[in-house]
């Protein structure tokens, strides 16, 4: 079957959820499938990239890069001048006319059997790809996050900002979903929004390499606190804000050298500013690999408050046997029972005595650790995932050799 997925960018390195996931998947359905990746890069900057996806069977087709540089003026401009416009500030920003002929040429090169779309934002793409089979991976139902940040910010701009965005990315999720023959969701909680907007929706969860997790040893428990994220969106960023607000004052205060680590690319300049002022604490940016610092430490906490999907940063710990402690938000889209093979709070009181508990209590830290593994082993590795999403792609591509 060929297939034609769409993104915005090539998901390498792994330094995120969304990347990790699109990565796992499509380098499995390599294996049945013949798949072209349209998406942006910058030559010869990422030629790399496409190398690696090339190696593991994926052809890409790269397109010109013409979207603005983040963060400077000519950004905040076009920010503050999408307020009068009715699209999402995200669907402005990445739908591009050069995107629109790339992907048009390689449909009529490569004449695939189906289109993938990886993101929502990216879906005004599909107007201009005629009558073929067309799918939506729904990483998140964005207009709740945005919603989420909405309630949680004390901040008027931001919350106006944010309110906005939600009912314009709202319209385009109701819009596209029902538009296209199947919406993926990565949770059932997602799934039951998107049936809400009549589309036909489908759940593959978000999964985990639980050899890759697993196998990894060498390195010694040291004690503390492991947050690892991707630091670029605000719904992390909020959690780290909460975390150091809220919660680790209260740690602190029964356990004042209580090491944190927050693990991921892209640290704010106010989490750099709490790195240089805690001797405890360390803002690593980019790793290769989480695996050694999740290892070191005792507790992977996930204080989210904003969020949608579910959590890649949870699976990973629990195929590391790690003990995980988290908001009810952090965990939604996961099959987790609190107490069993996780631990759940939501008030900062609530939080610091889980992570307490299993401090003083190193036998409930295996077991938890233990629990979480087998849940992972069993429901989210992605060989098992990716078989439930080809099955979704086949059927679709019988519809269409039947419509024939």
């Amino acid at each position: 079957m060929k297939v034609l997925v769409i993104d915005e960018w090539i998901p390498w390195p792994l330094e995120s959820g969304k990347k990790i996931r699109t990565f796992n998947l499509l380098s499995r359905l390599e294996r049945t499938n013949e798949i072209t990746l349209v998406a942006y890069a910058t030559l010869p900057e990422e030629k790399g990239k496409i190398e690696v996806m090339e190696k593991h069977g994926i052809r890409v087709v790269p397109v010109e890069d013409v979207r603005l540089k983040k963060w400077g003026l000519r950004f905040y401009l076009d920010v503050f001048l999408n307020c009068f416009s009715r699209v999402p500030y995200s669907t402005q920003y990445h739908v591009k006319k050069v995107f629109t002929e790339t992907m048009r040429q390689a449909i009529e090169r490569h004449k695939p059997d189906l289109v993938h779309c990886e993101w929502t934002n990216l879906a005004p793409f599909l107007e201009h790809v005629g009558d073929i089979p067309k799918v939506i991976t729904a990483h998140n139902v964005e207009s709740l996050i945005w919603r989420r940040l909405a309630k949680s910010t004390s901040n008027p701009l931001k919350r106006l900002v944010a309110r906005q965005q939600a009912e314009r990315i709202e319209l385009l999720e109701r819009r596209w979903y029902p538009a296209v023959d199947l919406t993926i969701a990565v949770s059932k909680e997602e799934s039951q929004v998107i049936n809400g907007y009549r589309a036909n929706v489908s759940v593959v969860e978000n999964g985990v390499d639980v050899r890759f997790y697993e196998g990894f040893g060498g390195v010694r428990e040291e004690g503390g606190i492991v947050f690892a994220a991707s630091f670029d969106t605000f719904a992390n960023q909020d959690a780290v804000d909460y975390l150091f607000q809220d919660i680790l004052p209260l740690i602190r205060n029964k356990m004042p050298d209580m090491k944190v680590q927050l693990v991921g690319k892209d640290p704010t300049k106010k989490m750099r500013s709490y790195a240089r002022n805690d001797r405890n604490l360390i803002a690593t940016g980019f790793v290769p690999d989480v695996r050694p610092y999740i290892a070191k430490a005792s507790v992977c906490l996930v204080p989210l408050r904003i969020g949608g999907g579910s959590r890649l940063k949870i699976l990973e710990a629990m195929a590391m046997r790690k003990p995980v402690v988290s908001t009810a938000v952090g965990a939604e889209g996961l099959e987790v029972t609190d107490g069993k093979d996780i631990l759940l709070a939501e008030e900062p009181e609530d939080l610091a005595s889980k992570v307490f508990r299993l401090m003083e209590r190193p036998k409930e830290r295996v077991q938890i650790g233990e629990a979480g593994w087998r849940l992972v082993r069993e429901k989210y590795g992605w060989d098992n995932l990716a078989e439930k999403q080809q099955l979704m792609w086949t059927a679709l591509g019988k519809r269409k050799g039947a419509n024939q």
